[in-house]
């Protein structure tokens, strides 16, 4: 069976995306807006075309969107066949997603095997991963076939995440916030379908790592922390692990090559936010973790 898959950026990491060394894909699409996101060209269904301004030609759209080297997205919109991405002379127009068959990117994986050392294996993250569920639960089934550990680095807003979980190794979970209507205020989604997949991952007994991205004035001072830690504290068990992202702005140059608006204004947190988090997450008895 010949599956699609979107990817929009591939590569190798060590024990940021899971255990050991890991071949890491990031799925495109997303149904989260974070304003914050290091990888906003993961966000829409379709890839967005990315602009290198000091690149970028009048010539390099055949349907006259780029004037005066700008470009009118306006065109790109009702635009099906994407010529400009075509000329491999034209460097001031991209995208970075490209279209993977699920055996292909299996052959791929199996042919890496040698670069799991320390418990490594192959990770799913995004972009938000489930978004293309069927095409990833493929993946998932084909890579267990193959003795490869599999992990996913995912929000949990899917109702079906539960149904990949046999096939998934190590489950990492971002938590934006502990306020449900405050997540959705910010993010689009709320937390109700992620904590309840944390919550249900735990009782099937599979070790599960939940992220917290911290930002300045969304989710960071101390009763943030607190409430954060009555709900850890209400469900914990052995194999819950707690881990503490700090805000930054890595990404915040490809909001603008995207054609999107970076709005975040003063999200680098306070000194000691981490520790403060991390001090009230062990009173509690949190297993609190970095990588």
């Amino acid at each position: 069976m010949h599956v699609k898959i979107t990817v929009f950026q591939k590569g190798f990491n060590y024990s940021q995306d899971g255990q050991g060394n890991r071949l890491v894909f990031h799925l495109q699409g997303c149904n989260m807006h974070c304003p914050w996101c290091a990888n906003p060209e993961g966000i829409p269904t379709v890839p967005p075309i990315m602009v290198n301004k000091d690149k970028l030609l009048d010539t390099a759209c055949p349907c006259g969107a780029v004037r005066n080297g700008e470009l009118d997205r306006s065109f790109c919109e009702a635009c099906k066949d994407r010529k400009c991405l075509d000329s491999q002379a034209n460097l001031g127009l991209s995208t970075a997603g490209s279209d993977w068959d699920t055996d292909e990117m299996v052959k791929e994986a199996i042919k890496c095997k040698p670069m799991y050392f320390d418990s490594g294996g192959v990770t799913f993250t995004g972009g938000e991963p489930t978004m293309q569920f069927d095409a990833l639960m493929d993946v998932y089934k084909k890579l267990k076939e193959n003795g490869i550990h599999t992990a996913i680095e995912t929000n949990g807003t899917s109702i079906r995440l539960k149904e990949l979980l046999p096939f998934i190794d190590q489950l990492i979970i971002d938590l934006k916030h502990h306020d449900s209507e405050k997540q959705r205020a910010v993010t689009g989604v709320g937390n109700e379908t992620t904590k309840a997949n944390i919550e249900y991952a735990l009782k099937e007994g599979k070790p599960v790592l939940v992220r917290i991205p911290l930002v300045n004035g969304f989710n960071a001072d101390k009763a943030d922390a607190e409430h954060f830690a009555d709900y850890f504290e209400s469900i914990n068990a052995p194999n819950l692990s707690v881990e503490l992202l700090s805000y930054h702005e890595f990404g915040k140059d490809k909001w603008q090559k995207c054609g999107m608006e970076y709005t975040v204004k003063d999200g680098r947190l306070k000194p000691g936010t981490v520790k403060m988090f991390e001090d009230i997450f062990k009173e509690r008895g949190i297993n609190t973790i970095r990588t």
